[in-house]
C-alpha cells in the first residue's frame, strides 16, 4: 500500500482531525521547537534550570545524570508545564543538589536514622511526611530536620511528592543505578520494542512515578527522532510504540474516538497505536520512522496543549478568531477551547 493510499484512507476516515494535526506538528513544531537540531527541553537550562543535563552526560547514559532526569520529569504532574519549568528555574543549584543528587541522596540516608528508611518498602509505606500549608513535618520524627522534608518543601507540591526521589534513589541508584536493570531486562527480552515497556514498568513502581511519567523517561532515551545522537538506549531499547497519555491527550483521544469508549490509559494507547498503524510518517518527514504511535501522541500534545503554544508564541494565540484549515475539534484556541 503506498503512503498516498494510507493518507488517503485516514483522511477519509474518523481520524481525519488526528491527520491534520499531525500535519501541523510536523510543519509547524519539529525541528522547530522540538526533535532535529533542537536541544531538549531538559537539556536546556533556559527552561529547567540546574535541573539541565549536558549533552555529553546525556549520550553516555550517566548515572548521576539519569537520576536527576529523572527526577527532573517526574515533576512533571498535575500542573501545567510551563508552571513546573518556572518552579525548576526558580531553583538554586544546591537545592537541586539536594533533591537530584546521587552522591547527595546516599549521604542524607546514611545520617538519617529514621526507621522508615530502612528499605523500599518502609520507605514507600510508611514515610508520612505531609504538607499542611506552608509547613513540612511527619509523624515519625516531628520537629526533625529531614532531606524528605526538604524535597517537599523545595517541590511546593503535596508531602508525598517529596518522597519521589528518595524512593527512586532506594529502588535503583542505592544499587549502583539503571545499568544493572537495563542488562538485565536486555537479557531477558529479545524485541526492542518490548524492553521499552518492561522498563517502563519497573521505573513506574517509584513512588509517586506511574506509567505516565515512567513513559516519559523511557521515551526520552530511546526515542531519536525526538532527541537525535541524544538517547544511549536506543536502539537496544526502542520507544517509538510507547504513548504518554497526559490530560491535553487524553482529552483529544475521547473527542476522536467513537462516543462510549473506554476512558482509560489502556483503552486510549490503544486506539492511538491503531492509529498510528494507518499512518506512514514519512510523507510527514522523511527522517522518522514510518510507524511511531510515540510522535503521533506527541503531535496531539503539542496541538493540544494551550499553555505551551502560547509560550512559543503560537500565532493561534492571539487570533481574534480561529482558522479554517486546522482540526478545529481539537484546537485549544477554537471549538475544543471554548
Amino acid at each position: 500500500m503506498s503512503s498516498g493510499t494510507v493518507q488517503r484512507r485516514a483522511r477519509s476516515g474518523p481520524a481525519s482531525a488526528l491527520v491534520r494535526a499531525v500535519e501541523w506538528y510536523f510543519g509547524t513544531i519539529f525541528g522547530v521547537h522540538e526533535g532535529p537540531g533542537v536541544l531538549p527541553y531538559y537539556c536546556d537550562p533556559a527552561k529547567v534550570g540546574a535541573f539541565a543535563l549536558s549533552r555529553g552526560e546525556l549520550a553516555s547514559g550517566n548515572e548521576a545524570a539519569m537520576f536527576r532526569l529523572f527526577v527532573a520529569l517526574s515533576m512533571f504532574q498535575g500542573l501545567r508545564d510551563v508552571v513546573i519549568m518556572k518552579r525548576q528555574r526558580a531553583l538554586a543549584a544546591g537545592r537541586v543538589a539536594s533533591i537530584a543528587s546521587v552522591a547527595g541522596l546516599r549521604r542524607a540516608v546514611a545520617e538519617n536514622d529514621c526507621p522508615a528508611l530502612g528499605s523500599v518498602t518502609a520507605f514507600d509505606e510508611g514515610c508520612d511526611v505531609a504538607k499542611d500549608g506552608e509547613s513540612v513535618d511527619c509523624g515519625h520524627r516531628p520537629g526533625a530536620r529531614c532531606h524528605v522534608k526538604l524535597a517537599t518543601a523545595a517541590f511546593k507540591r503535596m508531602g508525598d511528592m517529596g518522597k519521589l526521589p528518595t524512593s527512586a534513589w532506594l529502588h535503583f541508584w542505592r544499587s549502583g543505578g539503571l545499568r544493572g536493570v537495563l542488562v538485565e531486562v536486555l537479557q531477558q527480552e529479545p524485541l526492542p520494542a518490548k524492553r521499552a515497556v518492561v522498563l517502563v514498568e519497573r521505573l513506574a513502581r517509584v513512588h509517586r512515578v506511574g506509567r505516565k511519567l515512567a513513559t516519559m523517561f523511557v521515551s526520552a532515551l530511546s526515542t531519536p527522532a525526538l532527541a537525535p545522537e541524544l538517547t544511549p538506549w536506543f536502539p537496544a531499547v526502542d520507544g517509538n510504540e510507547l504513548v504518554v497519555i497526559d490530560t491535553n491527550v487524553a482529552r483529544a483521544v475521547d473527542v476522536l474516538r467513537k462516543p462510549g469508549a473506554p476512558r482509560t490509559y489502556d483503552a486510549r494507547e490503544r486506539w492511538l497505536r491503531e492509529q498510528a498503524a494507518r499512518l506512514d510518517l514519512r510523507q510527514f518527514h522523511p527522517e522518522v520512522p514510518s510507524y511511531s504511535p510515540r510522535l503521533v501522541q506527541q503531535a496531539l500534545y503539542a496541538f493540544c496543549s494551550k499553555s505551551n503554544r502560547a509560550a512559543r508564541g503560537d500565532a493561534c494565540a492571539g487570533a481574534e478568531s480561529p482558522c479554517t484549515g486546522c482540526a478545529l475539534e481539537l484546537c485549544p484556541f477554537g471549538v475544543a477551547g471554548r
